[in-house]
């Protein structure tokens, strides 16, 4: 017997490992317009690939 509290094992859903298509289409529509490339400042990552 451990004195070690073990971590709760949580039964569900399996991690989405990337965002189906449908879904995405979804999501899309309620995100602000993406920064256009070549702009100052920090480089340009579509939401797409944060995402998934």
């Amino acid at each position: 017997m451990s004195c070690i509290p073990q971590a709760n094992k949580r039964k569900g859903h399996p991690t989405i490992l990337k965002i189906p298509d449908k879904l995405w289409d979804e999501i899309r529509n309620i995100l602000p317009k993406e920064k256009p490339a070549k702009t100052i400042g920090r480089p340009v990552i579509p939401y797409r690939k944060v995402l998934d």
